[in-house]
């Protein structure tokens, strides 16, 4: 098992800044609902974040061949489902420890079949796939198979304790537009509210999407999770549209961006935040894609036509990853740790996944890593 283990006195900011904290009292938006401003200084000396490999997935050949690109999840049985390009439609699954085990569906729009399926939950007897392009919910109970349709197209999606679903999806329905957030309820069909509008211009352009970009997570007390992508703010909602509480991380290492700049490989990649999890007890384990330490312009991988490509080999190269824990009740950083590895999304509670190769020849598989914490002090 191979892990990168980093104390909270390490890759930390001595700037300090004259910033307040202010109450961290919840009350409803439309009095004054809570803002932490949280500095940069990590205030846990005993404190460590452990990232440890759990599984590698993906075969070098046969019928668990992954891609350079995938979306990876993992049921409540601990089973990997991943989705990847190169499948045409199926879903794979893989075991714990990342062993091959079978594959789900085909390519088509007819039950049982997709365009691009990404997994939402369940487990082995029980599966809710989520068909991107169609925007087509398929749950499957032995062998039976029934399907929803979403009103909108969704980014992100978390699931809440009550069944419901929080999706992060941009709408250009009159009634919807401007608000990120959406819950679902899949019984119905129908949507239960849309909100977290912050007076954002929408168009069908890139430059809308950083701004209205949610990574959503469900939070232990039945509240949602909503951070911006393009810069460190996280915001804690009820699932009926109240705002409790705003996190504004003030990091020097992470400011704000607006606009694109660029291919990665060749303009210094901007921080962003590839997703959050609650930990339970006000704790909130964030993690972020920054610029590698030694980060350099790089030529493309390969020459398509008129385009360039980016590979995601290149990936570890252009990026490395930032995971903090938050502590949300006293609005400070209580961990933080750098790893030189890619974080390409979450899994479950408390991991992630990153794309690595079997060999030189370049056959793809993805490492999936856990997170824990250790000597944690909550007095400072």
């Amino acid at each position: 098992m191979r892990s990168l283990v980093s104390n909270s006195a390490l890759w930390r900011h001595t700037c300090v800044y004259g910033v307040v904290l202010l109450g961290t009292v919840a009350v409803p938006l439309g009095a004054q609902d809570s803002v932490a401003v949280v500095l940069d200084a990590v205030t846990c000396n005993t404190c460590t974040l452990r990232v440890a490999t759990l599984a590698e997935i993906g075969d070098v050949d046969g019928p668990g061949i992954v891609g350079e690109n995938a979306f990876i999840g993992r049921s409540d049985d601990g089973d990997y489902y991943v989705s990847t390009p190169v499948q045409l439609g199926r879903m794979l699954r893989f075991s714990p420890n990342g062993l091959f085990r079978t594959s789900i569906g085909r390519l088509g729009e007819g039950p049982g079949e997709y365009l691009s399926p990404a997994f939402m939950r369940g487990r082995a007897d029980t599966v809710q796939i989520l068909d991107i392009q169609t925007r087509r919910i398929t749950t499957i109970r032995s062998d039976s198979i029934a399907t929803n349709t979403l009103p909108l197209l969704p980014e992100d999606w978390a699931l809440l304790p009550d069944g419901r679903y929080v999706f992060s999806a941009i709408s250009y329905d009159p009634n919807l537009v401007g608000h990120p957030l959406h819950v679902y309820d899949n019984t119905t069909g129908r949507l239960t509210g849309s909100f977290g509008a912050e007076g954002v211009r929408i168009d069908r352009s890139y430059e809308s999407r950083p701004a209205m970009t949610r990574h959503v997570a469900p939070a232990a007390d039945g509240n949602i999770w909503a951070a911006r992508e393009n810069r460190y703010r996280i915001d804690k909602w009820t699932p009926d549209g109240i705002r409790v509480l705003r996190v504004e991380r003030d990091a020097p290492w992470f400011r704000p961006w607006v606009e694109w700049s660029g291919l990665a490989r060749e303009v210094r990649p901007a921080p962003s935040i590839v997703g959050l999890r609650d930990w339970g007890d006000g704790l909130l384990m964030v993690v972020i894609e920054v610029a590698d330490l030694n980060w350099k312009p790089m030529p493309p991988a390969r020459v398509v036509g008129d385009h360039t490509v980016t590979s995601a080999a290149q990936g570890n190269d252009l990026y490395d990853t930032v995971i903090e824990v938050l502590d949300t009740r006293l609005g400070k950083v209580l961990v933080r740790t750098r790893i030189d590895e890619n974080a390409r999304g979450l899994v479950g509670r408390d991991g992630f996944y990153s794309y690595a190769e079997h060999s030189e020849l370049g056959e793809p598989k993805f490492v999936v890593w856990s997170v824990t914490l250790a000597g944690t002090d909550r007095r400072h």
